[in-house]
C-alpha cells in the first residue's frame, strides 16, 4: 500500500453548514468548487457510515469537486446532525436524505455512500429514482457476505480509547497513520452518552436486515451503480463476483481493507469521477 494522501481541501471547505428540517439540525460540508445550482453536473452527495461524519470524506471532498458541488452531510447520529434517528432504519435514514435534498432545492444529484452510507443510497434509489442521476456503492452494508458483528459491538461501546483504537484499527487493511487520530475523534464523540446511544439505536434498527444478504436477491434499482471494495475488507467482506449482474461495474481495490477511499483515495477518486 503506498503512503495515504494529504487531505487537499481548503480549511473553509470543511466548515459544515446547518439547516434545521422537521426533526432538527440537518450540517454538511460542501467540499466542491461550486456551490449548490452552479455549474452543468448534478450535485455529488457524499453519506459516510456508522460512526463516522462527513470529514470521512476528507480525502475525496476536494478532488470530487472540481467541477460540481460536493455535498457531505452527517447523516442523523452523527456530526453535527440532529440526534434523533426516529426508528432508526436505513429506509428512514434515506427518507431523511431525501427530504434534506428538497431543502437545498435540487431536483436530481449524484449519490456516493459507504457502508451504512451505502445502504442508505442504496435504499434512497429504489424509494426515489427519478432523484438520482447515478450511485456509487463502497463496501455496501447488507450487500456484502457475512457481516462482523463484533466491530459493530465494539464500534457502539468505544467509549474509551482502547476500545476505539480496536475499533478504528479494524478499519484498514494495514496499520497506518490515520488510526491514532480517528480512535481519538470516535473516543471524543462516543463517550457522551447522548451519541452513544443514537449508535446503539442506529445498530438496533438494523442489525437484522444488515445481517440479511442482499445480493442473493433482486436489489439492484434501476438507477446506474457501480460497487468499489477493498480486497482485505474483514468488516463487510466483498460478495462474490458471479452474484454481481454483469451490467454492474464491481471494482475491487487491492490491498484496502474497509475503507477504500482513504486507504487507496486516489484510485478510487478516479473511479467515481469516471463514473458520474
Amino acid at each position: 500500500m503506498s503512503a495515504l494522501p494529504r487531505p487537499a481541501i481548503p480549511v473553509g471547505r470543511t466548515r459544515r453548514q446547518v439547516i434545521t428540517l422537521a426533526d432538527g439540525p440537518a450540517a454538511w460540508i460542501n467540499g466542491g468548487r461550486l456551490g449548490m445550482g452552479e455549474g452543468g453536473e448534478r450535485p455529488l452527495v457524499l453519506l459516510h457510515g456508522l460512526a463516522g461524519d462527513a470529514l470521512t470524506w476528507q480525502f475525496n471532498l476536494a478532488a470530487l469537486g472540481t467541477d460540481r458541488a460536493v455535498l457531505a452531510p452527517d447523516l442523523p447520529g452523527h456530526g453535527s446532525s440532529t440526534l434523533n434517528v426516529g426508528r432508526g432504519h436505513v429506509d428512514d435514514l434515506a427518507r431523511w436524505v431525501g427530504g434534506l435534498i428538497d431543502a437545498w432545492g435540487l431536483t436530481q444529484v449524484d449519490l456516493v455512500g459507504h457502508s451504512l452510507g451505502a445502504r442508505v443510497a442504496l435504499s434512497l434509489a429504489h424509494q426515489r429514482p427519478q432523484s438520482i442521476g447515478r450511485a456509487t456503492l463502497i463496501a455496501c452494508a447488507g450487500l456484502g457476505s457475512d457481516l462482523d458483528h463484533q466491530f459493530l459491538d465494539r464500534l457502539g461501546d468505544a467509549s474509551d480509547l482502547d476500545q476505539s483504537r480496536l475499533a478504528a484499527a479494524k478499519l484498514f487493511a494495514e496499520p497506518g497513520p490515520l488510526i491514532e487520530p480517528m480512535a481519538r475523534a470516535l473516543t471524543l464523540r462516543q463517550s457522551v452518552p447522548a451519541n452513544r446511544a443514537a449508535i446503539k439505536a442506529l445498530l438496533a434498527a438494523n442489525r437484522a436486515d444488515l445481517s440479511q444478504r442482499l445480493v442473493t436477491r433482486d436489489w439492484a434499482p434501476s438507477v446506474p451503480i457501480q460497487l468499489i471494495w477493498g480486497t482485505s475488507d474483514s468488516i463487510v467482506p466483498a460478495p462474490p463476483a458471479d452474484l454481481i449482474p454483469a451490467a454492474i461495474p464491481f471494482h475491487l481495490v487491492p490491498g484496502a481493507g474497509h475503507m477504500p477511499h482513504v486507504e487507496a483515495a486516489s484510485r478510487v477518486n478516479a473511479l467515481i469521477r469516471s463514473f458520474h
